[in-house]
């Protein structure tokens, strides 16, 4: 999907804020091109928040009218980047300026890339890969504690783009999990139709065309931890206890198979929790189940 001036825009904010001192380490997922040629006077403004914070970065005002436009005009994000005094890497299967050769379905970061970053961004990445929770992991490895994980996704519509779009409630799940500090969740939508493709017709999409939709999400790693998996249980009766190594609390890493949704990651847990864990989803699930069964009962007892 690229970036535009408006996720320049919140770099800088976080420049502000404090989140990407001088020199801060940025890491993209799928290395980006900027979309901005219209607003290529802007840079100017994003560049100065930073070299206002860095004496090494040149002002906006320094840059000439082609410089900025050859910036803008879906030039890599990494010379934007650069220009605002953060050191850059980016992860991708082709070969780009500060870009090095990862599979984000398969390949995991090495210990040169583990918990480096200030800045991790995927910018309209994941939805074109198959392992989506093998690029949330490497997103949270990535990141240092404290650091940023910043999401720029489709939410709806793009029916001819990726593989996925994006639940607001997966990023809150996500957050809840990891103990991240939710920075922003917003939404948008585009203000032109896309045109329905004929295959999506003849499958029963009857509207001429829609309207694509996006989520932005910006979450902050606050502790030190492995990455641990969202499980969203609403729906379900039970989880059966042959699941139930693995599983925490999402709040506050014990435990608690009462709560509604749950987290895991691949290193188990000991016997003692899981025989816990067992007890309270027994106490919680139970009486529900039982309800159902005698209703069940009931009515077959009636029909008879």
């Amino acid at each position: 999907m690229g970036a535009g001036l408006k996720n320049l825009v919140r770099l800088a904010e976080f420049c502000e804020h404090g989140w990407l001192p001088p020199g801060a380490r940025v890491v993209e997922l799928g290395t980006q091109e900027l979309y901005a040629s219209e607003y290529w006077d802007s840079l100017r403004k994003v560049i100065d928040v930073f070299a206002k914070k860095n004496p090494a970065v040149r002002s906006g005002a320094s840059f000439s009218e082609a410089e900025l436009k050859a910036l803008a005009d879906r030039g890599f994000l990494s010379a934007t980047l650069i220009a605002c005094g953060l050191e850059y890497q980016a992860l991708d299967i082709f070969e780009a300026p500060y870009t090095r050769l990862f599979d984000l379905n398969t390949d995991r970061p090495d210990e040169s890339l583990r918990g480096r970053f200030d800045l991790v961004t995927n910018f309209g990445t994941t939805e074109h890969l198959l392992g989506q929770q093998q690029a949330f992991t490497t997103m949270h490895d990535l990141a240092k504690p404290g650091g940023l994980l910043y999401h720029e996704l489709p939410l709806s519509g793009y029916h001819q783009h990726g593989y996925f779009s994006y639940n607001p409630l997966l990023f809150r799940e996500i957050a809840r999990a990891n103990a991240y500090e939710v920075v922003a969740i917003t939404l948008s939508k585009n203000d032109h139709l896309t045109p329905t493709s004929q295959h999506m017709r003849d499958s029963g999409f009857s509207e001429s065309g829609y309207f694509d939709r996006g989520i932005e999400c910006i979450l902050r790693k606050t502790v030190d931890a492995p990455f641990r998996v969202p499980l969203e249980t609403s729906t379900s009766l039970d989880v059966s206890c042959n699941f139930m190594p693995g599983v925490y609390d999402q709040a506050g890493g014990t435990n608690a198979i009462g709560s509604r949704n749950l987290s895991y990651d691949l290193s188990g847990l000991p016997t003692e929790a899981l025989v816990r864990e067992t007890a309270l989803r027994l106490g919680h699930r139970g009486p529900r189940w039982l309800g159902r069964k005698i209703k069940k009962i009931a009515k077959s007892v009636v029909r008879s």
